[in-house]
């Protein structure tokens, strides 16, 4: 009998659909399409240099572009191969091509989706790459070009899902490839010059745009390849039609970074009785460096990327884990090709932990996290304690200041007001050119009580830069407790243009029963993330990487309790290395003042660890900075009731200024004692 034997019909469209649900399952966050696209774009372009040995004259760049009234996202490389490969004709030729199987024949995979000939050392060999261009076009329609670095030929191409859910391709050599991209563009795109690729995906989702006109997408970079950044210098850019900015290695990845303790393990044998060994294990403890919430935990690296991170919490469950991060390298055979074959998953944002050699690698890391904890003594986490040490200090600072407070004629909004008297502000200093604002919070009532259910609202912060320059940012906010628990209530990293910028946050926190009863602090934070020459800071000096740029954001609330009453004073403390930097105060939204001081000055660092020497300190300080303030109040409102006061201000004789704060020191101590 004769066999009736059929050609399978697929269905493109639902494996598209399929392999864009992968990546959202693998990536959490909102920018998860352009977190995907970026990592297997940068990889089929990383595997395709030609200078294989350090990448010299490889580039990679992402921009958004109109042509012919139509968005486009436009990613090019140059210094790779091309689309290589077998020129075909016909459908007899491309089968003949892909059952061969063979290495190079890069254009037929290219337009063929599960086809692939890439050796196991190189990243992505599962044809997924391709397919996730597709998923950016709402129209799932993409144009390409190529030059190839094989035969000189130019190509150029559409791939694209027909009305048969069907993804089919148009294909054109030479010079009927330059018409067709001089009929795609209407003469406005030249076609390619130097070896490469470029592909135009039309109509990209929203997402995509977003992530790269806010520069998130820069961050996704840094993070995902940092390694190739670092090592060779990798050039990955992007082009927002205002400037070109590259990809830079992140802070948290450099050689030499203030105030962390490390540990370097080189060349190990993972597992008695195996050949899997490491390249090399970095470990760093880090209380102090602002690490953001994607840079925790172990890093683990593969082939120049970073597939996924292990929280050293997860691993070891001690108190102040959460505070080591670090990154590990394998060697590529056969730790890192079988990790890859075996264990990686199919978007290369994880691994298979319970399959050989993933666990084996786990527990190795799991081993010398917890001999790094215990030789760095870490029962509790140092920033822990420490915040903890500075809250206790600071509340029982502001108890004792209160009744100076009052005897200078300086109330809080929950104390005595003074309501005779009208509320002048006087100058504060300019604001800072890299800020955050907080325009529109708003507390269920005044006394800034909130109850179990209901909502502060926005909670979202204002980036702004007065500066004629764009600069790489991470932009925090975070609630910290009475007790020193943090927690991330947003955190985003953009490139912080000129002008104000979309805001950042939540419009709303809903307060639930999984916060305890008592103070909070609702604070917000900006962090350089690039170095910027151009740009100086207040008190003179230029702008670096890792620098704090504001800090500024104190908004305290209580839950299920009344605020105490006190002063007019809020202690804030502020990380700067400069020795010229110890306090300052400034109005604070409303009624009082917040006095910042610097947590890393050797004066306060040294008694940083004891509850009592540092509300001492806080004491002494504070009393001689409300007489300040005091002063500075009369001088701007033009006051004449406190004779003693406007005697100093009229003799205009700084010669007794000092004796006069020395007289009103003493008269407090007095007092206190």
């Amino acid at each position: 009998m004769k066999r009736n034997v059929f050609t399978q019909l697929s269905n493109d469209e639902k494996n598209i659909i399929a392999i864009a649900d992968g990546y959202k399952t693998k990536i959490t966050h909102d920018f998860w399409l352009a977190d995907g696209l970026q990592k297997d774009a940068v990889q089929n372009s990383w595997d395709a240099r030609i200078d294989k040995e350090n990448g010299k004259g490889w580039e990679c760049g992402f921009s958004l572009e109109n042509i012919n009234n139509k968005d486009y996202l436009c990613i090019v490389d140059s210094g790779t191969t091309g689309l290589n490969g077998t020129k075909f004709h016909t459908e007899k030729e491309l089968v003949k091509i892909l059952i061969n199987n063979k290495h190079g024949e890069d254009l037929a995979y290219f337009l063929n989706s599960n086809w692939s000939a890439k050796s196991t050392e190189e990243g992505g060999n599962r044809g997924r790459g391709k397919t996730l261009f597709l998923v950016t076009s709402k129209n799932r329609i993409i144009f390409f070009d190529s030059f190839r670095s094989s035969d000189g030929s130019y190509i150029f191409g559409t791939l694209f899902l027909d009305k048969d859910k069907r993804v089919k391709f148009e294909l054109y050599y030479d010079v009927e490839a330059q018409g067709m991209l001089k009929e795609f563009s209407q003469g406005k795109i030249q076609p390619l010059k130097e070896y490469g690729t470029r592909i135009f995906i039309l109509n990209p989702e929203e997402p995509i745009k977003d992530s790269i006109r806010s520069g998130e997408i820069i961050s996704f970079i840094s993070y995902s390849w940092w390694e190739i950044i670092k090592k060779y210098g990798a050039k990955i850019f992007l082009d927002d039609n205002k400037e070109k900015k590259y990809a830079t290695l992140p802070y948290w990845y450099e050689d030499k970074i203030k105030r962390i303790k490390e540990k370097v393990f080189l060349s190990e044998i993972i597992k008695d009785g195996t050949s899997y060994k490491i390249k090399k294990l970095i470990l760093r403890y880090a209380p102090n460096l602002n690490l953001p919430e994607k840079a925790k935990g172990i890093a683990i690296q593969r082939g120049g990327i970073m597939i996924e991170h292990l929280l050293a919490e997860d691993l070891v469950h001690e108190e102040g884990m959460i505070d080591i991060y670090g990154w590990i390298e394998m060697e590529s055979k056969p730790l890192e090709q079988e990790m890859k074959i075996n264990c990686e998953g199919a978007e290369h944002f994880d691994f298979s932990w319970n399959t050989k050699p993933a666990k084996q690698l786990k527990d190795y890391i799991r081993f010398k996290i917890r001999n790094f904890a215990k030789e760095l003594k870490i029962i509790e986490s140092e920033q822990s304690i420490k915040n903890k040490i500075q809250k206790t200090a600071e509340e029982e600072a502001l108890k004792s200041l209160s009744p100076w407070f009052k005897k200078l004629g300086l109330f809080g909004k929950h104390g005595m007001v003074n309501k005779s008297k009208k509320n002048k502000k006087f100058k504060r200093k300019p604001d800072e050119l890299l800020r955050l604002s907080m325009p529109d919070l708003e507390f269920p009532r005044e006394i800034k009580r909130v109850n179990y259910g209901e909502k502060i609202k926005g909670t979202y912060v204002l980036p702004i830069n007065d500066s004629r320059e764009s600069i790489l940012v991470l932009v925090r906010i975070f609630l910290i407790s009475s007790t020193g628990k943090i927690e991330i209530i947003e955190e985003k990293e953009i490139n912080l243009n000129p002008g104000n910028n979309n805001r950042i946050g939540p419009e709303f926190i809903t307060i639930s029963d999984k916060y305890d009863k008592g103070g909070y602090s609702l604070r917000a934070r900006m962090i350089s993330l690039e170095n910027k020459n151009n740009i100086l800071l207040l008190d003179g000096s230029r702008v670096e990487k890792g620098t704090v740029l504001y800090d500024r954001i104190n908004k305290k609330f209580y839950i299920e309790v009344d605020p105490p009453e006190s002063g007019p004073f809020n202690f804030q403390p502020i990380s700067k290395d400069e020795k010229d930097y110890l306090f300052e105060w400034e109005p604070e939204e409303g009624n009082g003042y917040i006095i910042f001081y610097n947590d890393l000055h050797p004066r306060i660092k040294k008694i940083s660890d004891d509850v009592e020497k540092l509300t001492e300190y806080l004491i002494e300080q504070g009393s001689l900075i409300a007489i300040q303030i005091k002063l500075e109040e009369l001088i701007a409102e033009d006051d004449k009731d406190y004779k003693d006061f406007r005697r100093l201000i009229k003799l205009k004789d700084p010669t007794i200024v000092w004796s006069f704060f020395i007289k009103k020191y003493s008269e407090f101590l007095w007092d206190r004692e």
